[in-house]
């Protein structure tokens, strides 16, 4: 009941009623749409899933190498073609699983530019270790005069590629569970990771320094990886 202008009572007309009271459903419905919006499970940081995917590089590494014949001459070689280059590589290979993680969180887009700038330094660093190694080795070492050879390189090859499977898938299954903006450019960059990882590994099996070898064979191997790495990306969720 409403009072007119004349002080007199009469009923409100349902028709304006219906039009200014709120839908029934209003309240529910907004409280389903909130609840589905809420994540089930906690996304992690990138830098926390980034050296998760780093130590699991590592005890993959160990455990391969544990498996197989390390190259002779491993005690009596200069950290400038083992340690150092394994190191920094596997840094490198960190810092590419932490782009690939941060091109995974959702509606977040990661600098295009800096990605690359990223990449283009990652892969100087390795051909600067590649090319620099010959003049830490000996001439008349026997690794050291092997050069390129197909029967030696795929070996390595497939090393690096069993090696950084398992790495890629995880990390992979981590990128899906976000919604990159660009799934396979972190697919990409968790391929390079894996493969950096990888190659960090073959500093402790491989004996051949000749640049061609590392080029083709072992940094080849990367670029593999990075390849069905953003391959596999076209398929995961896209934000």
């Amino acid at each position: 009941m409403v009072t007119n202008s004349n002080g007199r009572e009469s009923k409100k007309d349902p028709r304006i009623a219906g039009a200014l009271s709120p839908p029934p459903f209003e309240e529910t419905a907004l409280a389903s749409l909130t609840g589905e919006v809420e994540p089930r499970r906690p996304l992690r940081q990138p830098h926390e899933r980034a050296l998760f995917l780093l130590l699991m590089a590592g005890g993959l590494a160990a455990a391969a190498l544990s498996m197989t014949n390390l190259r002779s001459d491993l005690d009596r070689t200069s950290w400038a073609v083992t340690y150092g280059p394994a190191l920094m590589e596997m840094l490198a290979g960190w810092a590419a699983f932490l782009l690939a993680m941060s091109w995974s969180v959702p509606g977040i887009r990661v600098s295009r530019s800096r990605s690359a700038l990223w990449c283009g330094a990652m892969a100087a660093l390795a051909l600067a270790a590649a090319f620099a190694a010959p003049h830490f080795v000996p001439a008349a070492h026997p690794g050291a005069s092997v050069g390129f050879s197909p029967s030696k390189g795929f070996p390595c090859l497939g090393f690096e590629m069993m090696l950084g499977a398992p790495m890629l898938m995880a990390a992979l299954w981590l990128v899906a569970r976000g919604a990159s903006a660009a799934p396979w450019l972190a697919g990409a960059l968790a391929g390079m990771g894996a493969g950096l990882a990888a190659d960090a590994a073959m500093h402790f099996k491989c004996a051949d320094v000749d640049p061609a070898h590392t080029v083709i064979w072992h940094l080849g191997a990367v670029v593999l990886l990075s390849l069905l790495g953003a391959f596999g990306g076209r398929f995961l969720p896209k934000w």
